[in-house]
């Protein structure tokens, strides 16, 4: 697994405030950034509120997943000069689909070989179907990715406490400390 400690965490009111400070500290007007969708409908505003331009690409029902025409799409978008930032959401609200291992690598090869942020929003990874016999693993946990990847957690959602607004942003010192002043700016 990966080893944090204290000063790869930020503390924030709310995974939303995680998303903002995100956008506005490594966005600038008119940078690109891919959302899968449905996603969650605040970062489209919060995208937007940063300056930059939402690249939207849909998945699809039954199983909405990361497919090869997803993935083919993503690359196209990625290979953008303004494409800065991949926001990828698993398990996946409100679908509750989650990432497997070949959708993870995929997302993660798009974003070296492109040199992208990942914000990995991950506010249910404790909260997998059973049944559905897949697990969640951390993007950041991926071969290059925990030198580029946000990670974002609620405890909220850990603890079924949605009104608590108590969440994290976790990464290197140099993702996560401009997350602290973002809001500032």
């Amino acid at each position: 697994g990966t080893n944090w400690n204290a000063a790869d965490i930020v503390v924030t009111a709310g995974a939303q405030e995680g998303l903002a400070a995100a956008f506005s500290a490594f966005l600038d007007p008119g940078d690109e950034v891919i959302l899968c969708e449905p996603f969650y409908p605040f970062m489209l505003g919060a995208v937007r509120l940063a300056g930059a331009v939402p690249r939207v690409v849909t998945l699809r029902a039954p199983d909405f997943a990361i497919d090869t025409e997803v993935i083919r799409t993503m690359e196209d978008m990625a290979a953008s000069d303004r494409c800065k930032m991949i926001v990828l959401n698993t398990p996946h609200n409100p679908t509750g689909h989650v990432a497997t291992e070949a959708e993870l690598n995929a997302v993660a090869s798009i974003c070296v070989a492109h040199d992208l942020l990942a914000v990995a929003d991950e506010v249910y990874e404790h909260c997998v179907f059973a049944a559905s016999g897949a697990s969640h693993r951390q993007l950041c946990s991926l071969p290059g990715m925990q030198d580029r990847t946000i990670t974002l957690g609620s405890g909220g959602k850990l603890f079924s406490l949605t009104g608590w607004r108590v969440a994290w942003a976790i990464g290197p010192p140099e993702l996560t400390a401009p997350l602290g002043s973002a809001h500032t700016h």
